[in-house]
């Protein structure tokens, strides 16, 4: 049998879930493996094939009751130890309930959205991150000191360089006077909140550096960070994409995911330096 640590198996008939649940696993829960099953056998020769940190079932299946499979899992596999949620779109019953205290670990609800589905989904796996990791100079906006006291500190853990402002005013400064000509080592990244005090929010720094100065995703990437529960409200989430960020985080900042995304558009500030700038590319290294 192999054995992976950050591996999921997802059981459900409908091939639409199992694809959203396995999107947002992909893109939140970088170093996960996930298996899916779309019946009891495939999910029995899986469960033999392999030891899973998470198992994850639909309430109503085609082919077996929920308990049956429950049972099957627990008793006949012997797979006892390993964390098991129910995912349905419909609210805990006195059956359930049952359930949840004797086999299964927990019972979640579709309607409470998916970012909450991804923090639900977390909480049970352990999540690592990226062992090869990307350094560079981040200019981090945020105007709670104590937020930013808590990433810098994860910041500090990981050896980025960063530079804390506590407003977009003087972040917009930092940024102008580090692309200025005379500049060697400007910013490779600009993580940011989006409610700031000041005359300035994170949408007005963001459009500054885009339109204002000029520059692209890829000369100066932009992650937001975010307590907006964009999942459930997808204007607010157009809003952030229309101001022209790379990519959103939503806050609080899970440590594995934070890193993730900082690795992957710090590669994207590499690959623009090593085609536009190969003399300066050293500045963003692994």
């Amino acid at each position: 049998m192999s054995i992976t640590k950050q591996r999921v198996l997802l059981i459900d008939h409908s091939g639409t879930s199992l694809a959203i649940i396995n999107k947002l696993i992909a893109r939140h829960l970088p170093g996960v493996l996930v298996d899916s099953a779309m019946n009891a056998d495939e999910a029995f020769r899986l469960l033999k094939d392999h030891q899973y940190g998470l198992i994850t079932t639909s309430r109503n299946l085609p082919d077996i009751e929920c308990q049956q499979l429950v049972n099957t899992i627990r008793h006949e596999l012997k797979v006892t130890s390993t964390p098991l949620i129910v995912i349905s779109g419909e609210k805990m019953g006195v059956f359930e309930e049952q359930m949840a205290c004797n086999l299964v670990n927990g019972y979640f609800d579709k309607k409470l959205g998916q970012q909450k589905l991804v923090n639900y989904i977390s909480s049970f796996i352990k999540i690592e991150p990226p062992s090869a990791r990307i350094t560079g100079n981040i200019l981090y906006v945020e105007d709670s000191a104590t937020v930013a006291l808590a990433t810098k500190n994860l910041l500090s853990k990981y050896d980025y360089n960063y530079l804390h402002a506590s407003d977009a005013e003087t972040a917009l400064q930092h940024i102008q006077n580090a692309f200025s000509k005379d500049h060697i080592q400007p910013f490779d990244l600009v993580l940011t909140d989006l409610q700031l005090e000041g005359h300035m929010s994170g949408r007005d720094l963001i459009r500054e550096i885009r339109h204002g100065l000029g520059l692209s995703h890829e000369q100066l990437p932009v992650l937001v960070s975010t307590a907006d529960d964009f999942h459930d409200q997808p204007d607010r989430l157009n809003r952030i994409i229309t101001a022209d960020a790379n990519d959103i985080i939503e806050k609080p900042v899970h440590e594995a995911i934070l890193v993730a995304r900082l690795n992957n558009l710090l590669a994207l500030r590499q690959q623009y330096l090593q085609l536009y700038h190969p003399s300066s590319s050293a500045a963003v290294n692994q």
